[in-house]
């Protein structure tokens, strides 16, 4: 659990400080999208590797490995003095973080031989892939919350941290509470009701303003609601992507699982960055690129002039927040549909349910 949470507190970390890293580093929109999306794409595209290799040269011995890297990596990223900097350092993050996860969820497999343990084991390590990647919509829902807690609301990053924590705490009890679910009711029919309950949790991120008494608890409740789904998809999914193979091979089919978790939230921070960042720019007349940069620029204006733009930029921000959670909602009902249409229309024997829902999942 330890290098799994650390993983997890490390991309929170980035996200709560972009806003003010980003200004302060004078970041502009796209490298912002770098900045968050290196060390995904590292990590996707490696960990299948780094699964495999496990697999030989010994998981305890690339979990200590990959685990030293990522601590001396994570300085050189605390004491980035530039955009270029901290990019190249999250995508080297990105090759020591691709060593972690496979090889934690391989460790289980061989710890915990018999099903129900190891449903319970795996359940409280998918609690610590799911604190960082909630798939597409929840990695780009993320991004624009963060800033919008702290750019438009004007919360402290500390005071952003607590408010974004409903996320986090609602991703720990879906997963939790998955194992119970799958005991009453279809797998896949737990991991679509639980993505439902995420479109409505996206749903109510389009009600919010920039400012007045209801915006805070709508995007609290929003995010708690959206994370709180996906823990039926990343416990039980991941469970029956590693239980389909033999111990020795599960280092592989838990980077195949991986791939995908990391795949989807670089693609979040992508392509719903790429959206919101659209989106604002249009409201602005392409006059700024970005809610950081409009604060940036803010600093040299005068009293009068800074207000306007300010009030302007968090207008247009709050609009791509919309559009960001409208999306979400989209996607996570989209995925709702496919699980329940690509479910078996019967189970006659137990070894047919590992390949299907596995690629169900």
């Amino acid at each position: 659990m330890l290098p799994t949470l650390l993983v997890a507190m490390d991309m929170t970390a980035l996200l709560l400080a972009l806003p003010r890293l980003s200004a302060d580093l004078g970041a502009t929109g796209v490298q912002q999208l770098w900045i968050s999306d290196s060390y995904g794409l590292m990590v996707a595209g490696l960990v299948i590797t780094m699964g495999t290799l496990g697999d030989r040269i010994g998981r305890r011995r690339l979990l200590m490995i990959g685990g030293a890297a990522f601590a001396v990596l994570s300085v050189v990223a605390a004491f980035a003095v530039g955009p270029l900097m901290l990019i190249v350092a999250r995508a080297l993050l990105g090759v020591a973080g691709a060593t972690l996860a496979p090889s934690t969820l391989a460790l289980i497999t061989n710890m915990f031989r018999d099903e129900r343990p190891r449903g319970q084991a795996i359940a409280v390590w998918a609690t610590c892939v799911a604190l960082v990647f909630a798939g597409l919509a929840m990695a780009g829902t993320g991004l624009l919350v963060t800033q919008y807690l702290q750019s438009v609301l004007g919360f402290s990053p500390v005071a952003s941290a607590v408010l974004f924590a409903p996320m986090g705490l609602g991703v720990a009890v879906g997963t939790m509470a998955a194992p119970a679910l799958a005991r009453r009711m279809r797998q896949t029919t737990a991991i679509a009701g639980g993505l439902v309950g995420s479109a409505l949790g996206s749903l109510l991120l389009v009600g919010v303003g920039i400012g007045g008494a209801s915006a805070l608890p709508l995007v609290m409740t929003g995010i708690a609601v959206l994370a709180l789904g996906t823990g039926p998809l990343f416990a039980l999914g991941t469970g029956l992507v590693v239980g389909s193979v033999p111990p020795e091979r599960a280092g592989s089919a838990a980077s195949m699982s991986e791939t995908g978790n990391y795949f989807g939230g670089s693609l979040g921070f992508a392509l719903l960055g790429l959206v919101a960042a659209v989106i604002y720019r249009g409201r602005m007349h392409g006059t700024s690129d970005s809610l950081a940069g409009a604060v940036a620029t803010s600093r040299h204006l005068p009293a009068g002039r800074r207000a306007e733009l300010l009030h302007t930029a968090r207008e247009a921000f709050t609009s791509s927040l919309h559009v960001t959670g409208l999306t979400a909602a989209v996607l996570f009902a989209g995925l709702a549909v496919l699980t329940l249409t690509m479910r078996p229309a019967a189970r006659t024997t137990p070894a047919a349910l590992p390949d299907y829902e596995t690629t169900g999942a």
